[in-house]
């Protein structure tokens, strides 16, 4: 009998691997900026409870990572991701209607959880892509995302104040599309042979399945890098929630917060090449420890801004760590280890995020309510400068250096 093949499964596109990133953050960045903004000025919430509900969205978010990783690695990743798009494409059309109290935490809910499998097995898809080096392909991703949080923060600091069902309705459209580019493009059959993430066609190759297959262990390494994934957006969640009603609360207008976003996703397409090239040059630990400190420093200068242009430049500070940061810490995990449970390893990173996304909200609000806003900056900052020097130890008394 012959074989078509034309009809051979073709690996991953990383132009539509980029593309499907691009929608997912454009529309995921009309709904978190707004979400502390709209409880408490729309609905007469409290900051606290806006919190509360960010806290549990993280939660949510932190197991839908999980279970993204579970599914990669032991389900259908295609069929996964695709079912994953709708959830979230119904949850977010559903606010466009229902956005009143508590219809609004209920939705935000299903969509975090849909949002936290998604960015999990969309990662994992990101270690598949054939041809390039993967902190190379995280690079560009990273690049990418920030291109979708500008354009979904300028939407939101210039759309808001005409309703918030229009931000959901646009948002809306970028995951029905996403859905369409998942439907046609991510239909990959992945399996894993001896150690490496293959593309298998069923009618002319084989997969031994007698060897032990490698299980996902938590060692002192993944633990510090855990741990810095979490003080790390713990600290970030502080921009994601609070700052827009500080910076009202300084005199400044909503359009000076979308102006911000804006600013930092512009840096980060300008600049992204130029420092992941320096980035990777060198080993991980070295760009994401020396990145951990630039970002740390930016919420020590923090306390003592009060314009407009003095937060961009605390803004730029953190937006330089980041870069030197974010898109190495899932390219590390991917290569410390087996390729044989990559979605259980992307899908730690994306834990670990989502448990710094779970405290962040519920600390800030908090502290706000109570007016210590110097005092949650100082304490993010001595946080993360600790947590940085437990990973650098970490490293230096484990050797890891030689092995990267």
């Amino acid at each position: 009998m012959q074989i078509d093949l034309t009809d051979r499964p073709r690996p991953l596109n990383e132009k539509w691997l980029l593309f499907g990133t691009l929608l997912s953050n454009s529309g995921n960045s009309m709904i978190w900026p707004v979400t502390t903004l709209y409880m408490t000025g729309a609905l007469h919430q409290t900051f606290t409870t806006a919190g509360i509900v960010l806290m549990i969205g993280s939660i949510i978010s932190m197991i839908g990572s999980f279970v993204g990783g579970k599914l990669f690695d032991h389900w259908r990743p295609y069929e996964a991701l695709l079912i994953t798009s709708f959830i979230i494409l119904i949850a977010v059309s559903s606010l466009i209607v229902w956005h009143d109290w508590p219809a609004f935490a209920g939705l935000i809910w299903l969509a975090n959880f849909g949002m936290g499998v998604e960015q999990t097995l969309v990662n994992s898809f990101a270690t598949t892509v054939p041809g390039e080096k993967t902190r190379i392909v995280f690079n560009n991703m990273y690049i990418v995302l920030n291109i979708g949080v500008v354009l979904g923060t300028l939407a939101v600091g210039y759309l808001f104040d005409y309703g918030f069902s229009l931000l959901m309705i646009i948002s809306s459209v970028l995951y029905f599309f996403l859905m369409l580019i998942i439907a046609t493009k991510f239909n990959v059959p992945i399996t894993h042979v001896r150690g490496e993430t293959v593309i298998v066609d069923s009618a002319t190759a084989t997969v031994e399945t007698n060897q032990v297959r490698p299980t996902f262990r938590l060692t002192p390494l993944l633990v510090g890098i855990g741990a810095l994934l979490f003080i790390t957006y713990l600290s970030y969640m502080l921009w994601e929630t609070v700052m827009a009603p500080h910076m009202k609360a300084l005199g400044m207008p909503t359009r000076n917060y979308a102006d911000l976003w804006m600013i930092n996703g512009i840096t980060i397409i300008l600049l992204q090449k130029v420092v992941s090239g320096w980035a990777n040059k060198h080993p991980y630990q070295i760009s994401v420890i020396l990145g951990s400190l630039i970002f740390a420093s930016s919420f020590f200068f923090l306390m003592f801004v009060k314009e407009f242009w003095q937060i961009v430049l605390v803004f730029e500070l953190l937006t330089i760590g980041e870069m030197l940061q974010s898109p190495q810490v899932p390219a590390w995990v991917a290569k410390i280890t087996p390729k044989e449970v990559a979605g259980q390893a992307q899908g730690f990173v994306s834990m670990m995020i989502s448990s710094g996304r779970v405290i962040g909200p519920i600390y800030s609000g908090i502290m706000m309510d109570r007016g210590l806003m110097n005092m949650m900056f100082l304490s993010v900052f001595v946080m993360m400068l600790l947590i940085t020097a437990s990973l650098a130890w970490t490293i230096f008394k484990g050797k890891h250096v030689k092995t990267f």
